[in-house]
């Protein structure tokens, strides 16, 4: 698998439509909306990373919620929301390159950026031994909430149909 980085025009247009969608831009530095690219029918789905916080090692894996986390010695380096995935059109993605991170992001010197690249690879190492389980949990998800849109699980989730309109008129 790749990271990812969506277009940030892109990001404030979907949240006109659905508050789930995660921000970009925090003052000077843009939070990187890195993430993994799955398909899901015909769309690809943009699935978005998080650091890693207290109440996440307390939390379990589910069908919308994937830990990062080491296997060898439990550390937990971030994790991803499945229920936060979005439909992104390849016109508005751009697969992210380690020798040009800083056109996303500002570093404050030379070792926040090594810093910051190894903890993206070390993240990524993990995340492609977990490759299809990811997929298979974001085809279940889709389904789960399209067949039963008032659940509980549903409400945690983007409007994925609703984005899948959007995205497709805003290509337009």
């Amino acid at each position: 698998m790749n990271w990812y980085v969506v277009d940030k025009d892109y990001i404030r247009y979907l949240i006109q439509f659905d508050s789930r969608v995660g921000y970009v831009e925090y003052g000077e530095k843009l939070k990187l909306h890195v993430g993994v690219l799955l398909t899901v029918k015909e769309y690809h789905y943009y699935v978005p990373i998080s650091s890693a916080k207290p109440k996440h090692r307390h939390m379990s894996n589910s069908l919308d919620f994937q830990k990062i986390q080491d296997n060898d010695n439990g550390y937990l380096y971030a994790v991803l929301n499945l229920n936060n995935m979005i439909p992104v059109p390849d016109s508005h993605i751009t697969q992210l390159k380690y020798n040009q991170i800083e056109q996303f992001r500002s570093f404050s010197n030379e070792k926040e950026k090594n810093d910051y690249i190894y903890l993206l690879q070390k993240e990524m190492a993990i995340i492609d031994n977990l490759q299809s389980i990811l997929q298979r949990k974001a085809e279940k998800l889709y389904e789960k909430c399209l067949r039963i849109p008032n659940s509980s699980l549903a409400s945690r989730c983007c409007n994925f149909k609703l984005l899948e309109e959007k995205s497709k008129a805003f290509i337009r």
